[in-house]
């Protein structure tokens, strides 16, 4: 969000390798953290298992038969909902579905990082303009996440409690465990 927001206001250097305004220089040095954080987050990711399937399967289940099946149903389930005029739930939705779409995110932060610290600091200059596009498609994603997330909080989802732990809506179990 930092850096979707500091790039959104930076002045970039006029000539190669210039100093920019505050926020250009901001937006380098949290470019460094996102790095850092995505190759984490990556790694994360790869050591994840969750029962019988492997996390990475769950976000990227564009090669296999059986995942992009179960995004099509999940998809199928959605539609129905919608046509029905009914808001979709969470989980017509948690199977693969979500997963899959947070996998794309997954991607798409990661391509916007790769070619920002690529092309900066590496001195690949056409990155930067693939840079610049990918952020488009980044704030798109991020925007429709956001919106989601909403609809699902509308439709009595309580997914916004579950994302953030401070919220003071947080859903509670009603045998008093720990609020998952």
């Amino acid at each position: 969000m930092m850096q979707l927001a500091s790039g959104s206001v930076m002045v970039p250097p006029l000539v190669d390798r210039g100093t920019g305004d505050i926020w250009f220089a901001t937006h380098t040095l949290l470019g460094v953290a996102a790095a850092g954080a995505v190759t984490l987050l990556w790694i994360t990711v790869l050591a994840i298992s969750h029962g019988e399937e492997k996390l990475p399967n769950a976000l990227c289940p564009w090669f296999s038969a059986q995942r992009r099946a179960a995004v099509a149903h999940d998809l199928v389930c959605l539609v129905r909902r919608l046509r029905a005029r009914r808001l979709p739930r969470s989980v017509d939705t948690t199977r693969a579905l979500a997963p899959a779409l947070h996998g794309l995110g997954l991607l798409a932060v990661t391509s916007v990082v790769a070619t920002g610290a690529l092309g900066w600091y590496a001195g690949l200059q056409p990155l930067l303009a693939i840079h610049a596009a990918l952020v488009t498609l980044l704030w798109i994603y991020l925007c429709g996440h956001t919106g989601f997330a909403l609809l699902h909080e509308v439709a009595g989802d309580g997914r916004l409690g579950h994302m953030f732990l401070f919220l003071p809506w947080r859903r509670v179990q009603k045998s008093g465990g720990n609020g998952r």
